[in-house]
């Protein structure tokens, strides 16, 4: 897991973050509106093949990567890598809303 801040991104003319994925573009993604409470992924495992980009736009919760527990809040920016298990957990009182993207191979 990384995590940085919208400030950190340093984007060229033609991907968000070049200084941490170079050249990958995104292969999909979305925008995830919790409900309060929620956790997306309820499974036990959560993993994908490549890395994925959150971008938290609203609000504030916990990002458990691999078991440790991670806050998040508006404006953090967290790349977990391929393989890492993940699932998102939504405050209660202040609701998330993330910007989620897969990148390619």
């Amino acid at each position: 897991m990384k995590r940085l801040t919208l400030a950190d991104l340093n984007p060229n003319e033609s991907v968000l973050m070049p200084d941490l994925l170079g050249d990958k573009r995104i292969t999909g993604g979305g925008l995830y509106v919790f409900k309060p409470g929620e956790t997306a992924h309820p499974e036990p495992r959560h993993v994908h093949d490549v890395a994925e980009v959150f971008i938290f736009v609203q609000g504030k919760g916990v990002l458990p990567i691999d078991g440790v527990d991670h806050p998040i809040q508006t404006g953090d920016v967290i790349v977990v890598e391929a393989g890492e298990d993940h699932h998102t957990r939504s405050s209660v009182d202040d609701p998330l809303v993330a910007a989620w993207y897969l990148m390619e191979l």
